[in-house]
């Protein structure tokens, strides 16, 4: 039987829920209707959204550039706290993971017994990627396109809040959902008290099964109809907001600034930047308020002004009625979180639709779930005053109006033994509360004892590696005002209208799912992403004895993603994939000195490999950067790998890559030619001088150059790191084909995979004697850092 959902209102509540819930209930023969009057806007209105957002539109797979155009959005990667606990003192509130998480547990506790010991001077946000990016108006996205912070989500928008309710509305007419425009006038109950229908301005009733109070504060169906109680937890919350000029920093943050009378919230707009002057009404006029804002105080400047009564219904949902928005729950509008309390409540709809039986205990699972939300939202909102240490009226009475919770217990126990049991699903973890209590100055009498146990030098070893790490990532990141000119242009274009076409084109192809077509990848990928860490990955094709071999992967990780004892992490990583216990033993024993860990895989006609690389690279780096006075030494050994096969005994295959000090093509090719016939004679010297000539006319800078050797075995080889080189595969396309096809690789099948990568970024070329004593030629491509 098909069932009937009727949402009354269309502000953002109420076309969000629509949105959703038709593109999630089609298949289940539901009906969606939203009845509301005709939308006026009431002027300038922006929100600032998190990871949550971000992961349910690319769930509903749609295009985030077209809804970042319609919404006239920004990228979001920070909150900035100015002046907020204290005038002169600031901290930033980042998305994301701060650093890994070494032995399970938050880097603060790290960060802390060093920050208590007077050993650091860094701020715990230092470390946290997001907001190194931020400080430095960076976007989420690289120069090449990678980014783990877009392959995470781990990051929210700045939106114009009538740009996103238009699309919103045209998102869910397109999906099927029935609009009715009027004003509600009246709601029908039926004999046992459901709501039965709704009164519409004109004559028309609206009957349903299920109804959606997103009517905002009126809260006409579950206040006005049903009489549910408004819990008010504080006195009315006002604010003025008005446009300004565009940010020219294009900062991908929003700025918390404390005042003397209240605080000032800005985002920033593709369009404009919208601030908002958040006050007491009983110390500032609205008058005075806006003065804040505007003191020139011109005529015609877009105006908002709105009152907020922060409190609760105590049941959202109560007999066939769910109030969603602010008919469930108003709050301070501080960090998006009223956002997040939408996109949970129509999730949790979801997941507790009724269908005719066991709806009492199915509302009653969903008011359980709203309440412990709502818990949540108001300890983390009432955090931020509580901490403050401002002496003016507004601050003194907003810490005294805070409500308390479980905040003063958790609290307690933070102060006591360093470490806070945050809620799970708030939109504030763990890591925001750790970023808002540092930031507060507010810090334990101790470090969390089990990281106060582990060896000192040690843990500020790895924290300094950390930082250094997220300064290196930070920085690969290009301006945020670059990746609005790729999705906005110099000028926003007329919107494009809703369509199939608001689903993205088929994605390109993940060179990493062909991983998880054998037991053995799957291991391999499940094992990396279990560390909760970025990587970079790349691929490989290898041609030998007429044999062209492609499925071949390389994931890398920086040393630090390893955790605080990366011997262990790399030994329990390495024992998964079969590694024997010496080989283990041995490799976990060098990854303490070294810099870069790898792991290989790739199934050939021998059956599943396995590779491990540890990698020293600073050592390498220094010489290389000392140019010619370096050259001369002995070679440095840069790389020692680990080769095994999981389906037999056998030990693993050790190969160890030196560079013998050669920088420049002339001196690497003078240095293959004293290899001579070990290393595969005229065929792959003929090879490097081809690619060494085009790296001459072409390329952008110096190739490295590395020998390797086994042990044991005849391998005797060269590889060409050629990524500094600035070339795409096709530039060498011709010379790679000639060389598969002298391995006997048939020149149709050479062809058709060139073609497939010539827009790869040019990676490495491999050439020499193999294992098995015959010469094979292997291409590096399309990296993705990490």
């Amino acid at each position: 039987m098909t069932r009937r959902i009727v949402i009354a209102g269309g502000g953002l509540a109420g076309w969000m829920t629509a949105a959703h819930l038709r593109r999630v209930l089609r298949r289940a023969g539901w009906s969606v209707t939203l009845v509301a009057p005709r939308r006026r806007p009431s002027g300038p209105s922006a929100l600032a959204t998190g990871p949550d957002l971000t992961r349910a539109l690319r769930a509903s797979d749609i295009d985030e550039t077209i809804f970042m155009r319609r919404s006239g959005a920004t990228y979001r990667l920070a909150s900035r706290f100015t002046d907020w606990f204290q005038p002169g003192a600031g901290h930033w509130l980042p998305f994301g993971p701060c650093g890994p998480r070494p032995n399970g547990f938050d880097l603060f506790h790290f960060w802390l017994k060093h920050h208590l010991a007077g050993t650091t001077a860094t701020a715990y946000a230092d470390h946290a990627l997001q907001a190194r990016m931020a400080a430095l108006r960076l976007g989420p996205t690289r120069a090449d396109g990678a980014s783990s912070v877009i392959e995470a989500g781990d990051y929210g928008y700045h939106v114009d809040r009538e740009g996103m309710i238009g699309f919103l509305r045209d998102l869910a007419l397109s999906e099927g959902v029935r609009a009715v425009e009027g004003r509600i006038e009246g709601v029908r109950r039926d004999f046992g008290g459901d709501v039965a229908g709704l009164a519409v301005a004109g004559g028309r009733s609206i009957e349903g099964d299920l109804f959606l109070d997103c009517t905002g504060s009126a809260a006409l169906l579950i206040g006005d109809a049903l009489g549910e109680p408004w819990e008010e937890a504080s006195p009315a919350h006002h604010s003025v907001s008005l446009a300004l000029p565009i940010d020219p920093a294009r900062t991908p943050a929003t700025e918390y600034r404390g005042v003397a009378d209240g605080w000032i919230e800005t985002i920033p707009l593709a369009r404009s930047t919208v601030a908002t002057f958040h006050y007491d009404a009983r110390d500032t006029s609205g008058e005075a308020a806006l003065a804040r804002l505007h003191p020139a105080g011109e005529a015609g400047v877009p105006v908002s002004h709105r009152a907020i009564v922060a409190g609760r219904r105590a049941r959202s949902w109560r007999r066939n009625v769910l109030a969603i928005g602010d008919s469930a729950r108003a709050g301070e509008p501080l960090l998006g979180l009223d956002l997040h309390r939408i996109l949970r409540a129509v999730e949790s709809l979801v997941d507790f639709l009724p269908y005719g039986v066991g709806e009492t205990h199915l509302r009653h699972a969903f008011n359980a779930r709203m309440a412990e939300l709502d818990a949540g939202l108001r300890d983390a909102t009432a955090l931020h005053y509580r901490l403050g240490r401002r002496p003016e009226p507004f601050w003194t009475r907003a810490r005294d109006d805070a409500p308390g919770g479980a905040l003063p217990e958790r609290l307690d126990l933070y102060e006591m033994a360093g470490r806070i049991e945050a809620p799970q699903g708030i939109g504030f973890d763990e890591t925001a509360y750790y970023h808002t209590l540092a930031g507060a100055g507010l810090l334990p009498r101790r470090a969390y004892a089990p990281a106060d146990l582990v060896d000192a030098r040690e843990s500020a070893r790895f924290l300094a590696a950390v930082q250094a790490r997220t300064e290196a990532l930070a920085t690969a990141f290009a301006p945020h005002a670059r990746a609005l000119e790729r999705i906005h242009g110099g000028a926003l274009p007329a919107s494009p209208a809703i369509s199939a076409s608001l689903r993205p084109p088929a994605p390109a192809h993940d060179p990493l799912a062909n991983l998880r077509r054998s037991e053995h990848g799957t291991r391999l990928i499940d094992a990396v992403l279990a560390l909760g860490q970025p990587f970079g990955h790349e691929h490989s094709v290898k041609a030998s004895a007429g044999v062209l071999q492609a499925d071949r992967y390389l994931l890398s990780l920086h040393r630090t993603a390893l955790g605080l004892d990366p011997s262990h992490t790399l030994d329990r990583v390495a024992a998964g994939l079969g590694l024997s216990a010496g080989a283990r033993a041995e490799a976990a024993a060098a990854i303490a000195g070294a810099d870069i860990v790898h792991l290989g895989f790739e199934d050939g006609p021998s059956g599943p490999l396995y590779k491990l690389y540890v990698e020293w690279s600073s050592e390498a780096d220094r010489v290389w950067r000392e140019g010619a006075a370096a050259q001369g030494g002995a070679s440095i050994l840069v790389h020692r790998a680990y080769k095994w096969r999981p389906l037999d005994d056998a030990p693993p295959v050790v190969t160890l890559y030196r560079w013998p000090r050669v920088r420049t093509p002339d001196e690497i090719a003078a240095r293959l030619a004293c290899l001579g016939e070990a290393a595969g004679g005229a065929f792959t010297r003929r090879l490097a001088d081809a690619i060494l000539d085009v790296v001459r006319r072409q390329g952008t800078g110096l190739p490295h150059y590395l020998e390797a050797a086994e042990e044991p075995g005849p391998r005797l080889s060269y590889d060409l790191n050629l990524y500094a080189a600035g070339l795409k595969l096709g530039a060498v396309a011709p010379i790679l084909r000639d060389a598969f096809v002298a391995v006997g690789v048939p020149v149709g099948e050479a062809e058709r995979m060139l073609a497939a990568r010539q827009e790869e970024d040019l990676g490495h070329v491999a050439s020499g004697l193999g294992r098995d004593g015959r010469p094979f030629v292997t291409v590096y491509s399309g990296v993705r850092a990490a």
